[in-house]
């Protein structure tokens, strides 16, 4: 039986997740950036966590909101191939995708 695609891909969103609270930690609260990122704090916690998918639109609102480029928020190539290792390919390839367009 097929794990569902974010089974997949946790580790990455966990690191996403941690990332974001990192650039948040200390500069806004979870209800500020969530009212800036236009979600609820539920979805902050739950992103933060690593529990929740963010679409690409709001991780660019979420980075917008924090003052961070979008690049700081998505795990760098090689800490993507560590963390994808065992990761169908279409997966791994949609993820390479998206961070090589998020980089400056």
């Amino acid at each position: 039986m097929r794990r569902p695609r974010f089974e997949e891909n946790r580790e990455f969103y966990a690191v996403v997740g941690q990332r974001i609270a990192k650039a948040r930690s200390g500069r806004l609260t979870q209800e500020a950036l969530a009212k800036k990122a236009s979600l609820t704090r539920t979805s902050i916690i739950n992103i933060e966590k690593g529990r929740q998918q963010i679409l690409l639109h709001t991780l660019v609102d979420i980075a917008r909101a924090l003052q961070v480029s979008l690049a700081d928020l998505v795990p760098d190539m090689t800490n993507i191939d560590m963390l994808l290792r065992d990761k169908s390919p279409k997966g791994i390839e949609w993820i390479k995708n998206a961070a090589a367009r998020a980089k400056p």
